[in-house]
């Protein structure tokens, strides 16, 4: 795992991890609003694994898991299927075999008491109960897409309950030292709303809402 993705997982205890990592991305990063987590208060973050489904084949799904390091977050194109599921309890506890971080999908997961119950972070379009079937189709840390977003091998994701932000791999160091600065300047800002001195935003350090 890289220096910058160790170092915003070491961030997520904090909470809203997200809103200040799309703030220092100039407020944007985001994959679209219908990426939920699956059970409430999952968050994760790490290195981008990427899978590209072909039509409900989840082969590639199981080749990523068996690819990826520990700490690894997988995103999975599934070309926005979200009546079948590309993720389940089989999946997630391979993948927590692996100690992987999380799972994002552009579409389906099922079993989800089981996922809620193992307590691994699932952050997904759609639930449903139908599963796919392997046929030896899909592709394996290529460039994809996923909530309208470009995603590639080694990009930061990180997800809680606000949803999904992409860091690209070449602004991740840059993107961590911003997020401190935020930070800081964001509990500065909180301070002074405790004391009744609350002010919008200034387009200085500390943007937020």
């Amino acid at each position: 795992m890289t220096t910058a993705a160790a170092g915003l997982r070491a961030l997520l205890p904090a909470g809203d991890l997200t809103c200040v990592v799309s703030d220092a991305l100039d407020r944007g990063g985001a994959l679209s609003g219908a990426f939920r987590p699956v059970w409430s208060g999952a968050s994760c973050a790490g290195e981008a694994v990427t899978v590209r489904t072909f039509g409900t084949d989840l082969s590639a799904v199981f080749d990523a898991i068996a690819e990826a390091a520990p700490g690894s977050v997988l995103v999975i194109d599934s070309h926005g299927i979200t009546g079948t599921a590309f993720w389940g309890e089989r999946t997630t506890r391979a993948a927590l075999a692996r100690r992987l971080a999380g799972v994002v999908i552009d579409g389906g997961c099922r079993d989800v008491t089981a996922v809620r119950r193992l307590g691994f972070p699932v952050f997904c379009t759609a639930i449903t109960p139908n599963a796919g079937l392997a046929g030896g189709r899909g592709a394996v840390n290529v460039p994809i897409q996923a909530g309208g977003i470009p995603v590639s091998p080694g990009d930061v994701v990180v997800a809680d309950e606000n949803g999904v932000v992409i860091v690209p791999g070449h602004l991740a160091a840059s993107t961590l030292e911003r997020v401190r600065v935020l930070l800081a300047a964001e509990q500065q800002a909180f301070a002074q709303a405790d004391r009744g001195a609350a002010a919008p935003p200034d387009g200085t350090e500390g943007e937020m809402v």
